[in-house]
């Protein structure tokens, strides 16, 4: 794919707990997200990288072919880093850029020839018989980076870059002569500035390229180099993956990495839908299942904070670190068969644990113990999504996809949004079941009684948010491509 970066444009139901299933009205308010604000589409170009040189460079040697560069893979592979950090652009997706814009680096069959040491297509168009000229790699790599935060920053200017404008691109007369002055000029007026803060608004009219998929196609290269790193890739925020409506090209450890959040020792775990559990902070791993298909579909830290479970579809429990080694591993819950297991909820004892069904079952394991009241059940329709149980197993709540609270035992009977379609993802309970929040798909945190407040976590125009918990008297949150926000 060729760019056309044109920078002389300018001269510039019912059941019950107990006999293996449980489950109050539909509620009576709805109430706009909780802090909505709408963060934008895409992935930044400009942030912190995720691969460094190295990674970047054993990708490349992976791919089994050879670089026509002046330098080794491994330098060149440091001029985005170095680059990119100088000016605060992602240099690794950069990176990512110039193997798409090259054809891995061979430029076979392309305008732009390797000793142009021009690695983004840069001045080539389909009209154009030649690209730019830059004198080095690394000046051809420096024009790449300094073009990218124009296109992504609306404040950039000539006068706060590392370096000067590179005045092959920016300062070339039409006599071709080169001009330093007319640089910084032609950067500080360039007619596309901060119309591009991410790689997916890098393609179109008056962009990098003319495709409207372009930046697709840089982050479709991106995530191949972060899955081969053993990172979760980054899927846009603003869908499931790289289709118009679907994941066609996202690979399941991006597509569901963010199904569970559970809190752990000095941090909290997330949980992919592959079974793969991810620690963030300073939590202790203890293992994980490895299932090769989406089937995870919940994780709860066992109370001493050593160990956690991990719930299939299937019902089938997963015990690791202290779960494995205490009295759980004794234990036999429900299976049912096929994908219908929700949210799991262990004792505070850690001797059992409360299994709920898609169709609202609730099921005891172990010391679970029947909390009265009497709830929904609805046969055949997947709409139960989460259980949440106070401390001393008296209280509960379950939440539907509609945002139906129904509340059994101790638990406080309290007014809550109630949206009417299937968004409602996740729930949460104070410890004694005066109160619970709930998560709604576009990251909304709606309150009932005295939980933390909410912050912002980042609202989603698609359905992103997965699940939700209570940590350090806040929240933590996460959504289905791994992203997680406290």
């Amino acid at each position: 794919m060729r760019a056309v970066t044109q920078l002389l444009r300018v001269l510039i139901v019912s059941a019950v707990i107990g006999a293996g299933v449980m489950s109050v009205a539909p509620g009576l308010d709805r109430v706009a997200p909780a802090g909505a604000v709408e963060t934008g589409a895409g992935v930044p170009v400009m942030g912190p990288i995720r691969l460094n040189a190295t990674q970047l460079a054993n990708w490349f040697r992976a791919t089994g072919r050879r670089p026509a560069l002046p330098v080794t893979i491994d330098e060149f592979a440091s001029y985005y880093v170095e680059e990119g950090l100088k000016e605060g652009v992602r240099g690794d997706i950069a990176f990512a850029q110039s193997i798409l814009e090259t054809g891995y680096l061979g430029f076979v069959g392309s305008i732009v020839k390797p000793e142009n040491f021009n690695y983004a297509g840069m001045g080539a168009c389909d009209s154009c018989n030649s690209g730019r000229q830059f004198l080095s790699a690394r000046v051809g790599v420096r024009a790449q980076i300094q073009h990218l935060k124009n296109f992504a920053d609306p404040t950039s200017r000539a006068a706060t870059l590392a370096n000067p404008p590179v005045v092959e691109w920016y300062g070339r007369r039409s006599t071709g002569a080169l001009d330093p002055v007319l640089a910084v000029y032609n950067y500080d007026h360039f007619f596309a500035k901060g119309t591009a803060p991410t790689w997916n608004l890098m393609g179109g009219p008056g962009k990098w390229a003319s495709a409207p998929s372009y930046g697709t196609e840089v982050l479709k290269l991106y995530n191949r180099m972060l899955t081969f790193n053993g990172l979760n890739g980054g899927c846009p925020p603003d869908r499931l993956g790289f289709g118009v409506d679907e994941a066609r090209d996202c690979p399941l450890s991006i597509r569901q990495a963010g199904r569970s959040v559970a809190p752990g020792a000095g941090g909290y775990y997330v949980l992919n839908g592959n079974g793969s559990v991810r620690t963030v902070g300073s939590a202790p791993s203890y293992g994980s299942p490895s299932f090769g298909w989406d089937i995870a579909r919940d994780i709860a830290a066992t109370p001493d904070g050593q160990g956690y479970v991990v719930l299939d579809g299937f019902g089938g429990v997963h015990l690791f670190g202290s779960a494995a080694t205490g009295p759980l591993r004794s234990v036999r819950g429900p299976y049912f068969g096929f994908d219908i297991a929700r949210s799991i909820v262990l004792t505070a004892d850690g001797a059992g644990y409360y299994v709920l069904d898609g169709w609202g079952g609730i099921h005891r394991a172990g010391s679970a113990q029947q909390i009265s009241g009497r709830g929904p059940y609805w046969p055949g329709w997947d709409i139960a999504r989460s259980l949440a149980v106070s401390l001393d197993g008296k209280g509960a709540v379950l939440l539907d996809g509609f945002g139906g609270v129904w509340t059994f035992g101790t638990a406080a009977r309290l007014r809550f949004s109630y949206f009417g379609f299937d968004v409602a993802r996740d729930i949460v309970i104070t410890p004694n079941g005066d109160g619970f929040a709930v998560l709604e798909a576009f990251g909304g945190i709606h309150r009932s009684g005295p939980v933390p407040v909410a912050h912002d976590i980042g609202y989603a125009t698609f359905d992103r948010w997965r699940g939700l918990t209570l940590r350090n008297g806040g929240y933590t949150a996460v959504r289905n491509d791994g992203y997680s926000a406290s």
